[in-house]
């Protein structure tokens, strides 16, 4: 075939596609078309049909597609990664809690910065986010009682905790901004338990939550109260597929990125002093900064988890992240949504006004 025939069919409609490239597109997977589609600006719903080729070619050919742009658009989406996608939920929330200005405990440097990174990140993955920084455990329980019937059954809940942390009887505890030096008591404590029983609310298809905390053992003599009150910790049901992942193991402290030394107890840890904030890096945690890292990577989350706590093992403190997994469906936080996110948006926002000082939604 000479040039100027070459050029001729170039200019011409997408109908007069050599035979054998017609036959190629046909056999396109859905992937494949909803990247062609996106490219040309085209909004196609592959999700009804088995032959999605077919209608990917049918579209072009309605829409005046050329020869030409055809083979621009299929080679453009050979240079795309394709995300794998396993399920479509209602929304995809992130609550991101952050405590680092003890009244009582040492101040921490990282867990708002933490927060900030995730939340920059998760918002490009099509979350919807809400922070709460700064809380005491009553405030914090109150907002956890109350925001998980903003969010639509069958959601993705992405739940994350920085700040001092401590464990007891296998209970893991976040602990409030009020908590005290000695002689904690269960309300100080915001448990694991709890969390886990107030997400069952809105019943997700999919809950992850990740404490990136120091899991020390709170000493019994100093605290007798709350070893008394232990057996009234909150029991909790998983709707579907729920990921902990924990940032250390028992009785192991949590590392943040400074050129400091972390101790291994609650209260002596490092505490800000004036410029440090100019050494605190993005993903300020070892555990953070390597999630922040991995978000990027196309992996169902369990695989994500393993990735990041690998990253984390060969960080510059010694840390051995924990993950505990309940269901075996594959998810991806890639995963696309159904429902109408600006409506839960919305809902969270007039949710968060009653907690403006430290709760907001974006």
């Amino acid at each position: 075939m000479s040039n100027n025939q070459d050029e001729i069919i170039e200019r011409s409609h997408v109908k007069n596609l050599p035979y054998a490239e017609y036959r190629n597109a046909l056999n396109f997977n859905k992937d494949q078309c909803e990247i062609i589609a996106k490219l040309a600006n085209m909004k196609i719903s592959f999700n009804e049909t088995s032959k999605p080729g077919e209608l990917l070619m049918k579209m072009l050919y309605r829409g005046g597609c050329t020869v030409q742009n055809f083979r621009r658009l299929k080679e453009a989406a050979e240079n795309v990664q394709s995300i794998l996608k396993y399920y479509i939920p209602q929304s995809k929330v992130a609550i991101l809690i952050g405590n680092d200005k003890y009244v009582n405990l040492a101040k921490l440097a990282t867990p708002s910065i933490d927060c900030d990174s995730l939340s920059s990140n998760l918002k490009n993955l099509g979350f919807v986010v809400v922070t709460i920084k700064n809380t005491a455990s009553s405030d914090l329980r109150e907002i956890l009682s109350k925001i998980f019937s903003y969010i639509p059954e069958d959601s993705y809940c992405f739940i994350f905790y920085a700040g001092h942390g401590c464990e007891l009887v296998n209970t893991k505890c976040m602990l409030g901004i009020d908590c005290p030096t000695e002689d904690i008591k269960l309300e100080h404590c915001v448990t694991e338990n709890f969390v886990l029983e107030q997400v069952y609310k809105c019943k997700p298809d999919l809950c992850v939550l990740i404490m990136d905390m120091c899991r020390i053992n709170l000493d019994r003599n100093a605290n007798p109260q709350i070893y008394s009150s232990i057996c009234t910790v909150e029991s909790y049901n998983v709707h579907k597929n729920l990921l902990i992942g924990y940032s250390t193991q028992s009785s192991k402290a949590a590392y943040e990125v400074l050129q400091i030394e972390c101790s291994t107890t609650i209260n002596d840890t490092y505490e800000l002093k004036t410029g440090d904030s100019a050494r605190i890096v993005p993903g300020g945690s070892q555990y953070v900064n390597a999630l922040c890292t991995r978000l990027g990577d196309n992996l169902d989350i369990s695989s994500l988890l393993d990735a990041v706590h690998r990253d984390v093992e060969h960080s510059m403190k010694k840390q051995k992240p924990i993950k505990v997994q309940w269901g075996v469906e594959k998810r991806s936080l890639y995963d696309s949504t159904a429902g109408d996110e600006t409506s839960v948006l919305n809902a969270l926002k007039d949710f968060s006004k009653h907690y403006k000082d430290y709760c907001h939604a974006f």
